[in-house]
C-alpha cells in the first residue's frame, strides 16, 4: 500500500511542470580553469582575417594547401571557428556573438588543442577559451602519439582539435531534443574550420571514430556531462608517430568551473550516447576500418534529365551551359563574412537571383574531408528545397541531385504557408526565398555505422547548414537554422523522400529591414487544431 512518504506524486509533478526558462539552473556559458594561467594568443581580431572569397573557401573546404601550421594560423582557425567575434550591450546586459551559429545561442561545444611544438607554443594539451581567445595548458609534452592511438591511427599531424559537447547546455532549453542540437553545433563550427583551413592553406580532416573514454580521461572530463564529439586534424602529416603504449599520461589535477549545476538527466539522450561509444583503441580501429569499407558513393540517379530538371550550370533561360563557371560569382572575404555573420530573424519576401541560389547549393553540397563524404552527401544525406521566390526558377519543391549537379522539380506550386508550417509554425521559412531541408537515411546509417552514425549524421548536417550560412551571408543574403515538424517534412517531399528523416532546416533569403520575428500562423495549423477539437468527425 502506498504511504504518505511515497515520492512518486512529487516526482511526477516536478517532471511535468511548465515554465518558460529556468534561469536558476542555466549552465555557465564558458568553461574555465581558475587555477591555470591564461596563455594569450596572437591578436588576429585586429587584422582583416582570411581574405579568400567565402564561396571559394567553402567549396574548397576538403583538404587543400600545405602551409605549415604556425601559431598565427592555429589562432586564426580557432578564432574564425569558435571565438567571440563581437559583443553588444542590450537592455538586460551584454550579449556575445560567436563565429559559428548555435541553436538558441547555447554553444555546447568546447575545443581542446593537442599539438607538437609550434613556434611560440610548447607541445601539450590545451583548452581554448572562446571568450578572450586564450589557451589553458592542461598537459605538458608531445602527447600526439596517445591521441592518435585513441583514434586507432599512427599518423603524426602538427595538431588536432578535440571537439567536446557539454550536453546540459542544450538540454537545459531543448530537453531530449537538445542531443541533436549539440552535434549541429559541432557541425557549424566544423564548417567554419574547414573553410578557414582552406583559406589559410592548412589541411583540415575530420574523424568520427575514436575511443571515447580514453579521450575523456586524457582531457580530464567525465565522458557523460561533457564528452568528446569529433576530432579535427590540422596540417599535413609530418611522418609516422613512434610506437608507444598509448596509455593516459598521468591524471589531471586541474579543476574547471562546474559545468552542470542542477542538471536534469534525460534518459533517452544518455542511452543513445552510451550506445554510440567506442570503448577501446581496438574498437575504434575496427569501426574506422568497417566504416572505411563502405562505398559512400553517389547514388545512380535516374532523374537527372528532362523538363523538370534544372542544372546548376544554367542561365536565366534554364538551359544547360557547360561552359558556365559556378565559381565566378563574387562573394565577400571569408574573414569579413564570419565576423559580421548573424542569424536572420526576419526575411523580406522579395526574390533572390538564380545565380545566388545555385552558388549556395553548389557550395553546400560538395564533398567534406572526412571518410564517406569526400565525394558528396549521398547515399547517407540528401538536400531538398522549397523555393518561394527565386528569379528564373519556378516555385515548388525540389531535390538536389549532386550526381547531375542540379535541382529536380518534384512538384510545382506556391508553398510559402507549407514552408512556414513545416518550419515549426514560424514566419521565417514562409518569408524566405528558399528553404533547405537536410535529410538522412537513418536506417542505412544505423546498419553501416551503428548508433555512432546518428551523431555523425547530425554533425554532417550541421556542416551543410554552416556552409549555407556562410555562402548566403557572403552574398549579402540572410540565413538561419530552424527546428521543424519531423515526419511532416518527409511526407511533404514523398514519395521521393520515403525512408528519409529530417535533420536540419535552413531558410535563405533577403533580410528584412526590421530584424525582428514576425508572428505567423498557417491555415494548415488552424485546420489541424479544429480537427483536434472534433471538426469534421462523424457524430
Amino acid at each position: 500500500m502506498a504511504t504518505g512518504s511515497d515520492p512518486i506524486a512529487r516526482q511526477f509533478n516536478d517532471a511535468t511542470k511548465l515554465q518558460y526558462i529556468n534561469l536558476a539552473n542555466k549552465p555557465p556559458r564558458y568553461k574555465t580553469y581558475p587555477g591555470l594561467r591564461a596563455i594569450a594568443l596572437p591578436d588576429v581580431a585586429a587584422g582583416p582575417g582570411p581574405g579568400m572569397a567565402t564561396l571559394d573557401a567553402v567549396r574548397g573546404g576538403d583538404a587543400g594547401g600545405d602551409a605549415p601550421l604556425t601559431l598565427a594560423k592555429l589562432t586564426s582557425l580557432l578564432y574564425h571557428s569558435a571565438a567571440v567575434i563581437r559583443r553588444a550591450q542590450l537592455r538586460d546586459g551584454e550579449v556575445h556573438y560567436r563565429a559559428a551559429a548555435s541553436a538558441g545561442a547555447l554553444y555546447p561545444t568546447e575545443l581542446y588543442v593537442v599539438c607538437g611544438d609550434l613556434e611560440g607554443l610548447r607541445a601539450g594539451v590545451y583548452h581554448f577559451n572562446p571568450r578572450d581567445c586564450t589557451l589553458a595548458r592542461l598537459r605538458n609534452g608531445d602527447l600526439r602519439r596517445w591521441l592518435a592511438a585513441a583514434a586507432g591511427d599512427n599518423v603524426a599531424y602538427p595538431a588536432t582539435l578535440v571537439f567536446t559537447t557539454v550536453f546540459w547546455r542544450s538540454a537545459w532549453k531543448y530537453r531530449e531534443r537538445g542531443y541533436r542540437y549539440c552535434y549541429w553545433d559541432a557541425g557549424t563550427i566544423a564548417a567554419n574550420l574547414l573553410a578557414t583551413g582552406y583559406a589559410e592553406g592548412v589541411p583540415v580532416g575530420l574523424k568520427f571514430g575514436f575511443a571515447d573514454h580514453l579521450i575523456s580521461g586524457f582531457l580530464g572530463i567525465d565522458g557523460y556531462d561533457e564528452a568528446p564529439a569529433l576530432l579535427a586534424t590540422l596540417g599535413a602529416p609530418d611522418g609516422m608517430l613512434p610506437p608507444g603504449s598509448g596509455d593516459v599520461p598521468g591524471m589531471l589535477t586541474q579543476e574547471s568551473n562546474d559545468l552542470a549545476p542542477g542538471a536534469i538527466d534525460y534518459p533517452l539522450s544518455r542511452g543513445l550516447r552510451l550506445a554510440s561509444l567506442l570503448r577501446t583503441r581496438e574498437d575504434a580501429a575496427r569501426w574506422n576500418a568497417a566504416a572505411a569499407s563502405q562505398s559512400g558513393s553517389e547514388r545512380e540517379e535516374l532523374d537527372g534529365t528532362g523538363d523538370n530538371f534544372r542544372p546548376l550550370r544554367s542561365g536565366a533561360d534554364g538551359n544547360f551551359d557547360g561552359s558556365l563557371d559556378l565559381t565566378a560569382l563574387a562573394s565577400a572575404p571569408l574573414g569579413d563574412c564570419i565576423r559580421y555573420r548573424g542569424s536572420t530573424r526576419r526575411f523580406a519576401t522579395e526574390p533572390i537571383p538564380w545565380e545566388s541560389l545555385r552558388a549556395i547549393v553548389d557550395a553546400a553540397g560538395g564533398g567534406i574531408n572526412s571518410p564517406h563524404f569526400a565525394a558528396g552527401l549521398a547515399p547517407y544525406l540528401s538536400l531538398y528545397f522549397i523555393v518561394n521566390a527565386v528569379e528564373g526558377l519556378a516555385p515548388g519543391a525540389y531535390y538536389y541531385n549532386r550526381f547531375y549537379n542540379g535541382l529536380r522539380l518534384l512538384k510545382a506550386g506556391a508553398f510559402r504557408e507549407t514552408a512556414g508550417h513545416l518550419g515549426f509554425e514560424q514566419a521565417l521559412p514562409a518569408d524566405a526565398a528558399a528553404v533547405a531541408f537536410i535529410t538522412a537515411d537513418l536506417d542505412l546509417i544505423q546498419r553501416e555505422f551503428g548508433a555512432r552514425g546518428y551523431r555523425m549524421a547530425q554533425t554532417i548536417a550541421g556542416i551543410i547548414g554552416g556552409r549555407i550560412y556562410l555562402a548566403s551571408h557572403s552574398l549579402g543574403l540572410g540565413a538561419t537554422g530552424l527546428t521543424f515538424f519531423d515526419d511532416a517534412v518527409a511526407e511533404f517531399f514523398a514519395p521521393h523522400a520515403n525512408g528519409q528523416d529530417t535533420v536540419f532546416v535552413v531558410p535563405v533569403g533577403a533580410p528584412h529591414t526590421v530584424n525582428r520575428v514576425r508572428p505567423f500562423r498557417s491555415r494548415l495549423a488552424v485546420s489541424l487544431d479544429a480537427q483536434a477539437r472534433g471538426a469534421g468527425q462523424p457524430e
